[in-house]
């Protein structure tokens, strides 16, 4: 067993030598012809001109949360400041024809394009979170269309090249590494011991480089560099694709709001973004732009998908896709209800990431917006759920042995991050056990059928839709306040 462990501790440090060789990459960078310092420019929240302090309209009385862009009294236009333009309609930058002609942090009015840009840097489609360095416990379980739960749980250490979204729009060029992501698992017992390093490169005009990516199996105890995946593969183990968590870039899509709405829940929760104030309406609901999205070139593996961003930080909270057949796929809701450690401190990701600007070390403070959980996902086609359990689960964890489950340290260096000592996995210490059985599946996110009918085509086999009916009589009940 000794032998076992040290051969383990000698395969992460050869990822940790692996991860280390290009770290003289980011002082090669290259800057912007007009010298503006990308690393000071960040994301801050938005001042509206209209009086309002929310959108007025009661939902109750009205009968609807929702409405389409083009039903919007002038008022309501004032107080949303909406572009509703396509992507395809917005001029391009002449130095970056890729990206929109206004540069990132934007201005009001946003199109959608920009929305999925703020959900973008806020994490919202990536696993390049966190302010530069993050390291936690990623603990979920999933859920077969047989009601057998199986574990997912793995160890993450994510590193940055840039502090700022706009670094890695206008100061990256294509072809350079942007990060990576390390990843060990701790369950499925078979898949234990498993670790794997991603490096991520900036695609751009002709140039699309695929993740390097490198796997140590403790069947073989050697480190074996594996090929980089199509974005529409599964990622193993998961119900999601590697589009759906790396590599679906916000330039690479037309995009457009097509409405605004209201959620009074999330990932089963009434306060998705946990016991604070500000996301929250009087009622309890939460403000949202909802943006279309469609694939640019023909042949991608789904023909539209649709995105709600929570109105003051552009947080994609909730997101639909149908494949290419025009067929519901996926639905997915994201809540930061979970508390995260944060330069020392315990905090709710909204709250924080809200406030914009830098922080002490010089990252963008939006990013945070990527931590906290929980997250569900269903898959349609399979009748496959994935919970991924909040950083402050309702079952108490020994903290005092594990840490807790997200820490967004800041002040780690690429060097440090990676070196195998600082690695928390199985060789040197357990994820914690968090009790989650079948009973304590949430049910199915809701599926609105009535909302934006033009753009959400949503047909369900018999058996499928009698599971949600039985399931929300036994289960929306677990709804907190």
């Amino acid at each position: 067993m000794k032998n076992q462990k040290m051969k383990g501790v000698v395969a992460l440090a050869t990822l940790a030598a692996i991860a280390a060789t290009d770290l003289s990459v980011v002082a090669r960078f290259g800057i912007a012809k007009e010298n503006v310092d990308w690393s000071k420019v960040a994301w801050t929240p938005a001042k509206s001109t209209s009086p309002w302090k929310e959108w007025n309209w009661n939902p109750k009385k009205e009968g609807r949360s929702w409405k389409y862009v083009e039903e919007l009294s002038q008022a309501e236009k004032d107080y949303w400041q909406i572009d509703g333009r396509w992507s395809h309609e917005i001029p391009r930058d002449k130095e970056y024809p890729k990206l929109p002609e206004e540069r990132y942090p934007f201005k009001a009015p946003y199109s959608g394009e920009e929305l999925s840009a703020l959900g973008e840097a806020g994490g919202g489609g990536t696993v390049m979170c966190g302010l530069q360095s993050h390291s936690g416990y990623h603990i979920s379980r999933t859920k077969d269309r047989n009601g057998v739960i199986s574990k997912s749980d793995t160890i993450c250490n994510t590193i940055r090249h840039y502090k700022t979204f706009a670094e890695q729009l206008y100061k990256f060029k294509p072809g350079q590494e942007t990060g990576a992501y390390l990843v060990v698992v701790a369950n499925p017992p078979e898949s234990a011991g498993t670790v794997s390093l991603s490096k991520f490169y900036k695609d751009g005009p002709g140039v699309s480089k695929l993740e390097d990516r490198w796997a140590y199996l403790p069947s073989l105890r050697r480190v074996r560099r594996i090929s980089g995946a199509s974005g529409s593969d599964y990622i193993p183990g998961s119900v999601a694709t590697y589009d759906d968590v790396f590599l679906r870039d916000f330039w690479k899509y037309d995009s457009k709001v097509i409405g605004v709405d209201i959620l009074y829940q999330a990932v089963n929760s009434k306060k998705p973004y946990g016991p604070i104030a500000g996301p929250y309406r009087a009622d309890g609901g939460i403000e949202t732009y909802v943006v279309l999205n469609k694939p640019v070139k023909n042949g991608y593996y789904l023909s539209h998908w649709i995105s709600w961003h929570e109105k003051k930080t552009g947080h994609i909270i909730r997101q639909e896709q149908w494949d290419r057949k025009g067929n519901f796929k996926k639905v997915s809701e994201k809540g930061l209800s979970g508390q995260v450690l944060y330069f020392n401190k315990l905090i709710y990701p909204w709250s924080e990431g809200v406030k914009g600007g830098l922080t002490e070390n010089g990252a963008e403070r939006r990013a945070i917006l990527h931590g906290g959980g929980p997250e569900q996902v269903w898959d349609v086609e399979q009748d496959v759920q994935v919970y991924s359990i909040p950083d402050t689960p309702d079952k108490k964890i020994s903290y005092e042995k594990f840490g807790n489950l997200d820490a967004y340290a800041g002040k780690e260096t690429w060097k440090q991050l990676f070196q195998p000592q600082r690695i928390e996995n199985p060789f040197v210490k357990p994820v914690p056990v968090v009790k989650f059985e079948a009973k304590d599946f949430p049910p199915t996110p809701p599926l609105y059928r009535e909302k934006f009918s033009k753009f959400r085509k949503i047909s369900l086999p018999a058996e499928i839709l009698q599971k949600i009916k039985k399931d929300e009589q036994s289960k929306r009940g677990l709804f907190k306040s």
